[in-house]
């Protein structure tokens, strides 16, 4: 072989390592930019025997990490969805330590936040109507939490006494029946129909 075509073939080695080298930290850095997009998107999964990188490590731990948190603040409200179902807070279908159908509908789509005071009570009964076994009867404070988690925001800081209110109104415009309480007992109420005025949309009414 001639001097030129060793030269030329000793290049060709050259370039075929450089470029075997490149793709190597082509493919590291792939490797990053997928773990990475797992991690957003929430569906990275790493094996045992998977050969990974320092950071498919640091992603591992953090996972770890947020799994302790996650557990920690599970106990945490399932003590505090208990204490509310015991005080009476919560409506007397609730489980104990987590949420109902209706609990869970109304913190995910906030139907609340758009909807008068008048309305957000009635919608909270309506919804609890065709429960039976005395669920559809809920006082002010169970209504009060309900329309909070589903997203009502308050104008007043005494949102208890707004609610008893309209529903006082709701019952007299025949929209709610109402029973009343004994001894320190709430009046408690149920759905009946739709209301048929439009109550004032005031201030007071909004909360």
């Amino acid at each position: 072989m001639s001097t030129p075509d060793r030269l030329k073939s000793g290049d060709e080695c050259h370039v075929t390592a450089a470029s075997s080298v490149n793709d190597l930290d082509l493919g590291k850095q792939d490797m990053k930019n997928n773990l990475l997009i797992g991690y957003a998107c929430g569906t990275l999964g790493v094996r045992e025997d998977d050969d990974v990188d320092e950071t498919a490590r640091k992603l591992q731990q953090r996972q770890q990490e947020t799994d302790r948190q996650i557990h920690m603040l599970r106990q945490e409200r399932d003590a505090i969805t208990t204490a509310l179902a015991i005080a009476g807070i919560r409506p007397t279908n609730s489980p104990s330590f987590t949420y109902s159908h209706e609990e869970n509908v109304y913190w995910m789509e906030q139907p609340f936040c758009r909807m008068t005071l008048a309305d957000s009570c009635l919608r909270a009964l309506q919804d609890h109507a065709a429960l039976g076994n005395g669920s559809q009867w809920l006082d002010k404070n169970q209504i009060e939490y309900l329309i909070r988690r589903g997203g009502f925001n308050f104008k007043t800081s005494d949102s208890l006494n707004s609610v008893k209110i309209t529903l006082g109104r709701l019952a007299v415009g025949g929209s709610v029946e109402r029973c009343g309480g004994k001894g320190s007992r709430s009046s408690r109420y149920r759905f009946v129909k739709e209301r048929e005025d439009a109550l004032a949309d005031s201030r007071a009414t909004k909360g």
